[in-house]
């Protein structure tokens, strides 16, 4: 999987600082508690502190990040409480999502959404577990988009920006079921044949079968101590946001090998 790289430039500059930095957040980069500096993240990606504290601060009032001193914020550490509430609703929100997404047969949707899944599926075989997280949080975010739901699909966004940082004890977890009976291809199904209850309620299950064993490893991911970035990761600068690109996530700690039914 191809990743641009390079220091970012131009009039979008903030835009794309936080755009990266959200997109990390939800697609597990950072972990619970990790600390984030400001001056850390400005020499990782090749910007001036300036554009890395504006979207460090609007994170903070997104509820991504939290204010730890006047030098950093870090990671909210996730009650049990708040992780089902959060939990429960990405199951309401996105199966309602996806059930809007199939009110009609989409078979180009459907091709899309296959090629993601298989990019995923790969990634976990392959060991990557990074690129496998990326793919899926990728499957969410083009369901979301699908459902034409503007107002729906940012707060279905603000979800994932908060639990993010739990999904990467996905990969610590063994698969539930065949990758042949993954949710995934239903909700795919549901898609091209146009069958919105198939299509919500396969989302639904593919967020609740791991919700009681993400629970369950919420101690030990609250308490994972931060990786330090990979020596690529300083020389990284801000990737483009391609929809088919590379997953955008400067790698930290190898995650265990394991191909998760991923939610």
């Amino acid at each position: 999987m191809e990743t641009e790289t390079g220091p970012i430039q131009g009039e979008n500059l903030g835009a794309r600082v936080y755009n990266r930095l959200r997109r990390d957040l939800m697609r597990s980069r950072f972990r619970p508690g990790e600390k984030l500096k400001l001056r850390d993240l400005a020499l990782e990606l090749g910007v001036s502190p300036t554009p890395v504290r504006e979207a460090l601060a609007r994170l903070v009032s997104e509820h991504g990040l939290e204010q730890f001193d006047h030098r950093s914020v870090r990671v909210p550490v996730l009650t049990e409480e708040r992780c089902r509430e959060i939990l429960s609703l990405r199951a309401e929100l996105e199966g309602r999502a996806a059930e809007r997404a199939a009110e009609r047969p989409r078979p180009e949707a459907a091709e899309a959404l296959r090629a993601i899944h298989d990019r995923m599926i790969a990634a976990g075989l392959a060991r990557r577990p990074h690129d496998m997280l990326a793919e899926n949080e990728r499957f969410h975010m083009l369901m979301a988009g699908l459902s034409g739901q503007v107002v729906l699909g940012r707060i279905i966004e603000g979800l994932w920006l908060q639990c993010g940082p739990l999904q990467g004890g996905l990969a610590l977890t063994r698969m539930r079921h065949p990758r042949d009976r993954h949710p995934h291809l239903e909700i795919i199904r549901g898609v091209r044949e146009g069958d919105a209850a198939l299509a919500r309620l396969a989302m639904q299950q593919d967020i609740n079968v791991y919700t009681e064993e993400l629970i369950r490893r919420l101690p030990a991911l609250n308490a994972a101590p931060p990786a330090a970035p990979s020596a690529g990761a300083a020389a990284g600068g801000v990737p483009g946001d391609g929809p088919a690109g590379g997953s955008g996530v400067a790698p930290r700690a190898a995650l265990p090998a394991g191909m998760p039914g991923l939610a």
